[in-house]
């Protein structure tokens, strides 16, 4: 019964941002965009739904994702403070961050490469704005994001971060993140849709960035090489939640190259998706 309800609540998100949306309207980027985001219950609904399907019949439910992100993170700051001889009191908070960051920034990107793939048969049968679907996966994943962060509290107390003003950045900072994830999200969709490599390709770039993003690794320790990591705009996504959180100010570079990455993706996003609104449906 209470999967039944579930269903009836995903297929009344669906009626309703269907009467929202006329077909004339496909081909603008802004419009889709808008139209997607004030259908807001659909796919928040919807997203959610994901997320309790995904851990059905879990005695803890998406509680598996906190205490399994714990116990990597715990593992890694184990070993790797010993590797870069860090004290584990500053290291693990920095590791903690780094990861969850890195975790929602990545699998968001993975996942909405298929994000058209997987709502095939919705596309087909309904119209709505294709920015629904990409909305979909990015929600789930800041679910996941706010389980996993709940992680960064106990290690804040036992190492004793103590709180300051300069923590309330990383709200504007999670906010510049979620932006650019979404356009990455859009051409992502857009392109695994039509070439299906495109997925395998971003799935091994983010294995490739993982190890040349200062995440296991703080950036001070390659030394006169730090201009990579500055021309990293990985880094600076990071960046700009981690450094609050660890008391310090992101730097002016990092607030930039998260803003310019917001304004150039949106202008690729709008651009590719211009030329393929009409397409897409037919490239499934």
């Amino acid at each position: 019964m209470t999967l039944a309800l579930r269903e009836h609540d995903t297929s009344s998100a669906l009626d309703a941002g269907r009467r929202r949306w006329s077909p004339g309207q496909q081909d603008s980027f802004s419009l889709d965009l808008y139209h997607g985001v004030v259908a807001w219950p659909m796919w928040s609904t919807v997203g959610w739904n994901d997320i309790r399907q995904r851990y059905r019949r879990s005695v803890l439910g998406p509680l598996w994702i906190t205490l399994s992100m714990a116990i990597l993170v715990g593992s890694l700051g184990a070993i790797y403070s010993q590797v870069f001889r860090m004290d584990v009191k500053t290291y693990l908070p920095f590791l903690c961050l780094g990861f969850v960051i890195w975790g929602f920034i990545s699998i968001s990107a993975t996942e909405c490469c298929t994000a058209f793939l997987e709502s095939e048969a919705i596309i087909k049968q309904i119209k709505l704005p294709f920015s629904v679907y990409i909305l979909r996966v990015v929600w789930r994943n800041f679910i996941v994001f706010l389980h996993t962060i709940i992680i960064f509290v106990p290690v804040a107390l036992i190492f004793r971060e103590r709180p300051s003003p300069v923590m309330l950045l990383a709200l504007p900072g999670l906010l510049l993140v979620y932006l650019n994830v979404l356009w990455l999200g859009f051409v992502f969709a857009i392109l695994s849709t039509r070439y299906r490599d495109v997925s395998l390709i971003v799935a091994s770039f983010l294995q490739l960035a993982f190890f040349g993003t200062p995440i296991l690794w703080p950036a001070s320790t390659i030394g006169e090489h730090a201009l990579v990591v500055q021309m990293n705009p990985l880094y600076h996504l990071i960046e700009i939640v981690r450094a609050p959180l660890l008391g310090e100010a992101p730097s002016w570079l990092s607030w930039s190259v998260s803003l310019g990455s917001i304004v150039v993706g949106a202008f690729t996003a709008m651009a590719l998706f211009r030329r393929a609104s009409r397409r897409i449906v037919y490239w499934l």
